[in-house]
């Protein structure tokens, strides 16, 4: 096991002790309870009196740092780890995507296939705030709230005028980040247009394993590091190369001071695939390759896969001020989606690793409408609204000619697909029933059907009947007002979350055989937070709360015999329970100096059994100076190791308890950026992330595939605006 270095803490402690002496204002850091909050409670509140953990993430905090993806951006929060991938997959408290509400400009963006976050096709340069709200929000906001909800909003133009801004970036492993905005208004019009893209050669990426064999030799370096004496690294994909390219625009018109009608349409292209692959098998001094198997003799998979995805995104919002008044319909639609990869059967490559393969293409689409309308009766502010969404996914699997073009000629080998929608009724009572308490009583109704499924491979092109499910989320939340500068909390909610379309629909006998089940009903879970926000002297902000959630008819894959024979299926078994406590503190030592610290402590059972995906400790620290025209930023972070757990009785020789092959390791890393204004339009900045060069391994847990964390890397950055 890769242990945790204590001096390198040390080291960032040191320099928190002597963030006292600085004498200009420093910018605001993201952990700070001032500010203005929609989204907790559907309406304009300062973050010190929301019932809930609400932190936001600003565009200077995104600019000040050396943030190269949304992933990055929203993993400075408390609560929120994202992997070190590329691919920046993001955790909140200790909920996947698949359980968190993503929204950009107010269209949910967890995809209809399988309910993950494109990160990287959120464009960062393009983002102006981000408000990330921890535990259960499917009183106010349905299914996939269940960890919270993080909502995005992009730029738009408020002063008259035509403004621009250009941000070009270069850095290690050949990445080039480029991103491009035009914005005007014109009395009542406004308009913009945006471009980004980020290229990136050379990631760090997965390992495939395998276990020792007689007449094989390995070097030491190609040995699990860990000492396993059981099981070696035995190949790698080689480098990634990622390119992601987003492009919209935005046209708005103000009726009045009061009204507004914006319209936002963003399109996004995200491809990536593997160069230069490597195999350590060696028989005597000679390397096996392409990378055979010593198990059963087939080629392994070091050769990795090619992807494509394109979404379309829009946007329709109205807002009456006046008469408080929201309205937003929008669709985001993953035209292209899914990977192509080689034939496994031996012989079907030449030495360059051409020749036939599969494609797997499963596009989706999902449309959204909400409406609300919001009254103050007294010491009562009435919330009432309405929802409907519907999802749909085809999944296409092909067997085809030329496995590195997605426009490869074959034949098409197995069908799937589905559909599901639903339609609520949501209502929020704020009381302030009296002079220092608040209650937040209200509930959300939900209709939830699942219909047109189909596969062509178990039992021909069938359709799958129609299932419908009712689910009623109430959610109750006090705060006390102690003084203006402190308020305690205490809030129950009670969360559903909806079966994924390719759990209920898709039949899988590529990667194991994997039924579908249609039978599946909404998990649900009840969540319990007691919470403090305390300001000292307009110097320091405290936040802390302890969090209980509990998830009944949790959905799980399990083993499953079937017409086909013996494989897994999703079905809803037992319960999953996760408790914790977080505590912020941010603290403005002098007008130049600010600093902050967040931890949370962590854990989750699943079926009595210790989840080993959710870290049990995770901390972000760091320190901001400001002084024109020099702004400089060090951020910590350490996440404790997370073990892959074994099946309980399992009777292999190896297991995955700490310093075992494919633990994944403690890692602290620590980022410096530094940025200097030559003017108000002008700007450079340099940064380091990683600045100790930590090596660990970690697992990318949608894929399931491990690899070695990048080392240190540099960016250097340039941004003009005007």
């Amino acid at each position: 096991m890769m242990s945790f270095k204590s001096k390198e803490i040390a080291a960032l402690l040191a320099v928190l002790a002597l963030a006292g002496t600085g004498t200009v204002h420093a910018e605001t850091p993201v952990y700070t309870l001032k500010g203005i909050t929609v989204t907790a409670n559907r309406q304009a509140e300062r973050l010190q009196d929301v019932p809930a953990n609400v932190q936001v993430v600003t565009e200077k905090d995104i600019q000040k740092r050396n943030v190269q993806n949304t992933a990055q951006a929203i993993s400075m929060v408390t609560g929120v780890s994202a992997s070190q991938s590329v691919e920046g997959t993001v955790n909140l408290r200790g909920y996947s995507s698949k359980n968190i509400l993503v929204l950009v400009d107010g269209q949910p963006m967890n995809t209809a296939w399988n309910g993950d976050v494109d990160w990287n096709m959120i464009p960062v340069e393009n983002i102006r705030k981000i408000e990330v709200v921890s535990g259960g929000q499917s009183a106010l906001y349905g299914g996939r709230a269940v960890g919270g909800v993080i909502n995005i909003m992009t730029k738009t133009q408020k002063q008259e005028g035509l403004h621009g801004s250009a941000t070009v970036s270069y850095g290690s492993n050949a990445t080039v980040n480029q991103g491009y905005a035009l914005n005007g208004k014109k009395d009542k019009v406004s308009f913009g247009a945006f471009y980004n893209s980020h290229i990136t050669n050379g990631w760090k990426d997965y390992y495939t394993s395998g276990s020792h064999k007689k007449g094989y030799s390995y070097t030491t370096e190609e040995r699990d590091a860990r000492g396993t004496s059981s099981y070696y690294l035995i190949g790698n994909r080689g480098k990634k190369y990622v390119m992601s390219e987003n492009y919209g625009f935005n046209i708005g018109y103000d009726f009045n001071e009061d009204q507004r009608l914006t319209y936002k349409f963003t399109r996004a292209n995200y491809d990536w695939e593997y160069k230069d692959p490597e195999s350590y098998i060696r028989k005597g001094d000679t390397v096996i390759w392409p990378g055979k198997d010593i198990a059963d003799s087939k080629y392994a998979s070091f050769y990795g896969t090619r992807g494509w995805r394109a979404y379309n995104m829009h946007s329709l919002t109205y807002n009456d001020q006046k008469n408080k008044i929201h309205a937003h319909i929008g669709m985001t639609d993953y035209f292209k989606d899914g990977y192509t990869q080689p034939g496994y059967t031996q012989g079907t490559l030449d030495g360059n690793l051409n020749g036939k393969g599969d494609k797997y293409s499963y596009p989706s689409k999902s449309i959204d409408f909400d409406l609300n309308k919001r009254w103050a009766l007294g010491n009562h502010n009435l919330l009432v609204g309405t929802s409907y969404g519907r999802d749909k996914f085809d999944e296409t699997i092909y067997s085809i000619n030329d496995w590195k073009s997605w426009s490869s000629s074959g034949s098409v080998e197995q069908k799937a697909g589905g559909k599901d929608k639903y339609w609520s009724l949501y209502a929020q009572d704020k009381w302030n029933f009296a002079p220092k308490w608040t209650a937040y009583i209200g509930g959300r109704y939900d209709h939830y059907e699942d219909y047109d499924g189909y596969d062509t491979l178990l039992s021909g092109d069938n359709d799958k009947g129609s299932h419908s499910y009712h689910k009623f989320s109430p959610k109750l939340s006090l705060d006390y007002a102690v003084n203006p500068d402190t308020n305690v909390y205490l809030s129950y909610g009670k969360s559903f979350n909806t079966p994924i379309l390719y759990q209920l629909f898709r039949y899988s006998t590529r990667m194991g055989l994997i039924y579908p089940n249609s039978g599946l009903t909404p998990e649900t879970t009840d969540t319990w937070e007691l919470g403090l926000k305390k300001k000292i002297a307009n110097k320091t902000d405290i936040h802390a709360d302890v969090f209980y959630a509990k998830t009944e008819d949790y959905i799980r894959l399990v083993s499953y015999a079937g017409e086909q024979g013996k494989g897994k299926r999703y079905e809803n078994n037992g319960d999953e329970k996760t408790h914790g406590f977080e505590i912020s503190l941010t603290q403005h030592h002098s007008d130049a100096w600010s600093s902050y610290i967040n931890y949370i402590w962590q854990t989750a059972k699943n079926n009595g059994y210790k989840d080993y995906d959710v870290p049990r400790h995770l901390l972000h620290l760091g320190t901001t100076y400001n002084k024109a025209p020099w702004t400089i930023n060090l951020d910590g972070m350490f996440i404790s190791n997370r073990y892959l757990d074994i099946t309980p009785g399992d009777t292999k020789k190896y297991d995955y308890r700490s310093g075992h092959f494919r633990s994944r390791d403690a890692y602290f890393l620590m980022n410096l950026s530094t940025n200097y204004q030559f003017n108000k339009n002008f700007g450079l900045q340099f940064g380091i992330n990683n600045l100790f060069d930590r090596k660990y391994y970690d697992e990318d847990i949608s894929t399931q595939h491990y690899y070695i964390g990048d080392g240190r890397t540099y960016t250097l950055t340039a941004r003009y605006s005007f």
